[in-house]
């Protein structure tokens, strides 16, 4: 029997405080830096939950709620309860056939748990770029073992596992185990109940974690270009790098396709640093970023 995953964590944003006394030109630039680097230090701290905040967003409370007293009056009829059981059950019924009313034609699969998880390797760019260059010669030597052990350092992702309950077949499930519970037809209405519980689907979506902090460090920027340039820009720096890394780990294939992206943001360095950098421009390429994000993503369902 599939079981709900679901594991809800929580992360700590870094900060650094600045305890040094300087002039007041020396303690502004100095405040710059540390919180440019907190935020880039926390980024990915900070995007995993800001993917895990999105995905609970999703979740479809009512139809979470179905499922578990589906699998309550399962565990009913199994220990003979089966008064409680049928009373239980019809009032389910009842409630499968609302919310299958309400999402018709709209939603066939109704998302009722989330776990999210992040899975990090190496980060340094020429570093990646030397692993990546061994699995290769790994790979053409036919060294498959220790190709397949390198690849695992080679992973930067984050990983969302979404529970689904196709709304249609477990009313259909239910509706039998139902008639046969009125039929006093105890085992068959188990045996359907069973079916029922295992009609959801797990689909797993793989995010090259390193597009999600460049969107999120460009989402940072975009908030004090004005008041602190330099913090801006080293943010931006940085967007950028995630970009190059997340080719280098193989979520993309070819320069050509991160091209566009590097190209905007070394134009909106420019525009920052001559203080003709805009809201709608910062948002044009947070935008174009986030895009990006969903072609590299990968998405499979068991």
């Amino acid at each position: 029997m599939k079981r709900l995953l679901g594991a809800i964590l929580s992360a700590a944003i870094l900060t650094t405080p600045i305890l040094a006394k300087e002039n007041n030109s020396q303690v502004n630039m100095k405040q710059k830096e540390e919180t440019a680097k907190s935020l880039i230090q926390s980024s990915g701290k900070r995007t995993t939950q800001k993917v895990k905040d999105q995905e609970i967003q999703k979740i479809i409370k009512e139809a979470a709620q179905i499922y578990a007293e589906g699998n309550r009056i399962l565990f009913l009829l199994t220990h003979n309860k089966i008064d409680e059981a049928k009373k239980s059950l019809k009032s389910l019924k009842e409630r499968i056939a609302r919310l299958e009313k309400q999402y018709r034609g709209k939603i066939e699969n109704l998302p009722i748990d989330v776990a999210v998880n992040e899975v990090v390797g190496i980060t340094d760019l020429k570093q990646a770029e030397k692993l990546a260059q061994q699995v290769k010669e790994a790979v053409k030597n036919n060294d498959f073992v220790k190709a397949r052990i390198l690849l695992e350092a080679l992973r930067n992702e984050i990983i969302i596992e979404t529970v689904y309950l196709p709304i249609k077949l477990y009313k259909q499930a239910v509706d039998l185990a139902y008639e046969f519970l009125e039929n006093g037809k105890i085992k068959n209405a188990i045996s359907q109940l069973e079916i029922a519980v295992n009609t959801v689907e797990i689909s797993t979506t793989i995010i090259p974690e390193p597009i999600a902090v460049a969107s999120l460090l460009v989402e940072d920027a975009s908030k004090h270009f004005k008041d602190k340039p330099q913090q801006a820009l080293k943010l931006l720096e940085e967007a950028k790098r995630q970009i190059k890394l997340a080719k280098i780990l193989g979520y993309i294939r070819n320069d050509k396709d991160i091209e566009p992206l590097i190209h905007q943001i070394e134009k909106l360095e420019k525009e920052v640093r001559e203080k003709t950098g805009t809201k709608e421009k910062f948002r044009s390429l947070f935008e174009n970023i986030e895009k990006f994000k969903e072609r590299t993503s990968t998405k499979s369902t068991k």
